[in-house]
């Protein structure tokens, strides 16, 4: 009896799509025809207009196709050789195509503004980086005495009996993630150093971001089989983590922001834990990695004192006592 108006402005906006479809218009038909889908109710269930839009999403379809097409031709003569650019131009098309999401740095504590939003850094990009996959032998050898000596691996989250606790994913106090440290708030552990001269020896050609007495640290970083580190951000944007995986079984990945990638032996991954960021042990078998961090490359050596500072008057910073 009634013909409500949706429907109507439906049906008007697809015969303005054909009209435009039959000109050769397709951008304009397109514009139109999503128009149409988009005021079309959930429950439409005019039968003729229902089969015209099916062919509206066809047609979108169809063009959505040809202009993936016609993006890949646009850049067949440009492939960048340089590994990190390659990786950014791929990138660019994936988002722009919606199939990468965007993911910003989003740092618990502090943001320093203006540093490229970038997940994953090359390791070809760092002149110390082969010295360091260099000793990974070494150091799997001296993680392995260790694991014979039954090494005291501790929850990577902890509850502090000074704070109140603060949940972290249903993963405080769980031995499915644990860590052992050969540097903690800034300082070496001898217990632990003393028997890994090697690795402490490699540590030493990176550049370890010294911020107030939170950093350096390094550890090797252990995670059960079928373990899995839900997404969560860091606490700055300033520094890089790096992963040396050391006993690394097929299939345990790390992703950072769109991008997942899996740990090879030997093999550093460099990326910015300030981006969403989560890891999985999806074999059967241990993992350990060497985790440590170092400074932003673009930041300057008073940048890095001034972050440093910043931090040391957040540490020391206490309530003034009632009178």
């Amino acid at each position: 009896m009634t013909t409500p108006r949706q429907p109507a402005s439906v049906r008007a906006l697809l015969d303005r799509a054909d009209e435009f479809a039959r000109a050769g218009n397709s951008k304009a038909a397109m514009s139109f025809y999503q128009a149409a889908l988009k005021s079309a109710p959930a429950d439409y269930a005019e039968l003729g207009t229902l089969e015209r839009l099916r062919g509206a999403q066809s047609f979108i379809q169809r063009r959505a196709d040809e202009f993936q097409q016609s993006l890949d031709r646009a850049i067949a003569d440009f492939r960048p050789k340089d590994s990190a650019a390659q990786i950014r131009l791929t990138h660019a098309l994936e988002m722009l195509r919606g199939e990468r999401t965007i993911y910003p740095q989003q740092p618990a504590v502090l943001y320093y503004p203006y540093l490229a939003q970038r997940q994953f850094f090359e390791r070809e990009e760092f002149d110390w980086v082969a010295e360091i996959e260099a000793a990974t032998a070494a150091i799997r050898e001296e993680l392995l005495a260790l694991l014979d000596e039954g090494a005291d691996f501790r929850p990577y989250v902890e509850d502090h009996p000074d704070r109140p606790r603060r949940e972290f994913h249903n993963l405080n106090n769980d031995p499915s993630w644990t860590a052992l440290y050969l540097w903690r708030d800034g300082q070496l552990v001898p217990k632990v150093a003393d028997r890994c001269p090697r690795t402490v020896e490699a540590l030493l050609k990176a550049p370890l971001s010294h911020i107030g007495r939170r950093t350096p640290a390094a550890l090797f970083s252990r995670l059960e089989p079928g373990a899995h580190i839900p997404p969560h951000s860091g606490m700055l944007n300033c520094r890089l983590i790096c992963h040396l995986p050391i006993i690394v079984p097929k299939g345990c990945w790390l992703r950072v922001g769109n991008e997942a990638r899996e740990w090879q032996e030997g093999k550093l991954l460099i990326f910015d834990d300030s981006i969403e960021h989560e890891a999985k042990n999806t074999s059967g078998e241990l993992r350990i990695i060497l985790l440590f961090d170092i400074w932003r490359p673009e930041l300057t050596q008073a940048e890095r004192e001034a972050i440093s500072a910043i931090f040391d008057a957040i540490d020391n910073f206490q309530t003034i006592p009632d009178d």
